[in-house]
């Protein structure tokens, strides 16, 4: 009985341990890639709003 929930117990947790392992590395390049992109000034224009409005006055 307990090396059967022993060994569940380590399938279990290996496939979990991948899940965090892909979990950060789709993070970093996520955060990577967005960090890149907003190096490109049409990219940049395009995602951050305030580097629109930069220098606007909100009154005519």
């Amino acid at each position: 009985m307990t090396s059967q929930y022993d060994e569940r117990f380590r399938r279990f947790s290996r496939r979990v341990e991948k899940g965090i392992m892909i979990g950060i590395v789709a993070c970093a390049i996520a955060l990577t890639a967005g960090e890149i992109l907003i190096q490109y000034v049409p990219a940049r224009a395009f995602l951050i709003e305030t580097e629109r409005l930069e220098g606007v006055s909100d009154k005519p």
